[in-house]
C-alpha cells in the first residue's frame, strides 16, 4: 500500500468519524470516560495505587497461605537453610523458612507481598492526607 493510499484511507476514516460525532455526539460521553481513566491531576491516582496494591496483597496472600502452617508447636528445623539446622523453633517459623528457601518462587512471593503491603499503607496515608487537605 502506498503512502497516498494510506493518507486517502485515513482521510475517509476521519471524515466518517466526524460525521458520526456530529450526528450522535459520542465525543462528549467519551471525554467523560477518558477523564475517569486518565485524571487531570496525578494525585487522583493515589486511590488507584491503593486499590491495585490491595489486589496484589490478596493474590500473593492467598498463594502464601497455601504453604503456611500457623502452628505454635515446637519443632527442630531440618531444612535447606544451613545456619538454622538443629535449632528449636515454632512450626510457623519453620514453614516461613520453607516458603523462602524450598518453595519455587516463594521468596519472590514473600517480597511481593511485603512491598505491596508497604505500598498499600503508604498510598492510603497519602490519599487520606490529600483528601483532608484539599477538602475533597
Amino acid at each position: 500500500m502506498s503512502t497516498a493510499t494510506q493518507s486517502k484511507a485515513a482521510t475517509i476514516a476521519a471524515g466518517q468519524a466526524e460525521a458520526m460525532d456530529s450526528r450522535y455526539h459520542l465525543a462528549a460521553g467519551m471525554r467523560r470516560q477518558i477523564n475517569k481513566v486518565f485524571p487531570t491531576h496525578w494525585s487522583f491516582l493515589l486511590g488507584e495505587i491503593a486499590l491495585y496494591s490491595f489486589v496484589i496483597l490478596l493474590i500473593s496472600g492467598v498463594y502464601l497461605t497455601l504453604f503456611f502452617d500457623p502452628s505454635l508447636a515446637h519443632v527442630v528445623y531440618d531444612g535447606a537453610y544451613e545456619p538454622l539446622r538443629g535449632v528449636s523453633m515454632s512450626r510457623a517459623y519453620e514453614t516461613t523458612l520453607n516458603i523462602s528457601f524450598e518453595v519455587r518462587g516463594g521468596l519472590f512471593a514473600r517480597q511481593i507481598h511485603h512491598w505491596a503491603a508497604l505500598m498499600f499503607a503508604a498510598s492510603i496515608i497519602v490519599h487520606l492526607l490529600r483528601i483532608f487537605f484539599t477538602g475533597a
